[in-house]
């Protein structure tokens, strides 16, 4: 019988040609390896986890998660006078003297109305409407809404300050990093005392400064590290503009700043009685001090005509 066929041998020269190719194929899929692997160790993995939903976020995560997504505006690149037109309740007592119906140290709200010019040398122009005192108390109501007509007929003073006046304790330039910022929110309320003290310390800011995009974020970041406050994604100011609120509950008082979502700026910052007022006979959850941020921006005259 004859040998069954088979292939005949490769020749050399074949052998080596394909020995080649063997070692190209092994090299490329050695090079190719580790970038196929590294998405789904390092840079997909960070991509694949994004941030808690909004509804499960701490008071901390949302804060932080504000300062990361606010925007700037138009008085960011301003120039000019710092300009701050805002409305102030107070809750007190009317002291002495007082109308002869009225007894002496009775609960009563005074409220005033507080547009200011700013320089950056210190000087400023300030025009105050004032109305009260208010018997009725509608001014510390927390569902009380404000308008124009409010102080329509009150009584309008004007006052200046030249250069050289330091308008705030909190000292210039405002720091962009939070415990730069702490540290100087810290001198006007030693943080020492009391956490509530650093909300209080955010209005006077405000109420001082026009505080541009980078601060609006340093603040929301310094507040973030405050244990115990308490985050609100919805809550309406006394011009009915909705923001997101922070609070704090300390000696019977609770303490909150009211923020806009979209510029993180300070539209509120109000304080009220959780129980009973500690000297005034009136209903327990009242309003004992509210200030409404109306507008903060940057205007280039300074209209002293201005009611």
């Amino acid at each position: 019988m004859s040998a069954p066929a088979t292939d005949p041998p490769p020749s050399r020269a074949r052998q080596r040609r394909t020995m080649v190719a063997a070692v190209v194929i092994v090299l490329a899929a050695a090079a190719v390896t580790p970038v196929l692997r590294t998405p789904s160790t390092s840079t997909a993995s960070v991509q694949q986890t994004p941030p808690p939903p909004a509804a499960t976020r701490t008071a901390k995560q949302s804060l932080l998660h504000l300062a990361d997504t606010i925007t700037g505006d138009a008085g960011d690149s301003a120039t000019g006078y710092d300009y701050h037109h805002l409305r102030r309740w107070i809750l007190d007592t009317t002291g002495t003297p007082v109308p002869r119906a009225i007894r002496e140290n009775t609960p009563a709200v005074v409220a005033v109305e507080i547009r200011r010019w700013a320089a950056d040398d210190g000087s400023r122009h300030g025009v105050d409407v004032e109305i009260g005192p208010d018997y009725t108390l509608a001014g510390a109501h927390p569902d009380h809404r404000s308008s124009d007509e409010e102080f329509a007929d009150g009584r309008t003073s004007l006052r200046d300050f030249t250069a050289g006046n330091v308008r705030s304790p909190i000292p210039a330039p405002l720091a962009t990093d939070p415990a730069g910022l702490a540290r100087q929110l810290a001198t006007v309320y030693p943080q020492a005392e009391g956490p509530h003290l650093t909300l209080l310390a955010v209005e006077e800011l405000y109420t001082s400064f026009y505080v541009d995009l980078p601060v609006r974020q340093t603040v929301l970041r310094v507040l973030a590290e405050i244990e115990g406050l308490v985050y609100r994604a919805r809550i309406a100011d006394r011009l009915g503009r909705t923001g997101v609120a922070v609070s704090l509950t300390a000696g019977g008082v609770d303490y909150t700043l009211v923020f806009d979502p979209t510029s993180g700026r300070l539209l509120a910052s109000h304080q009220r009685s959780v129980g009973a007022h500690e000297y005034l006979n009136v209903p327990h959850g009242l309003i004992r001090y509210y200030t409404l941020f109306i507008e903060q921006s940057r205007r280039s005259g300074l209209d002293k005509a201005k009611p």
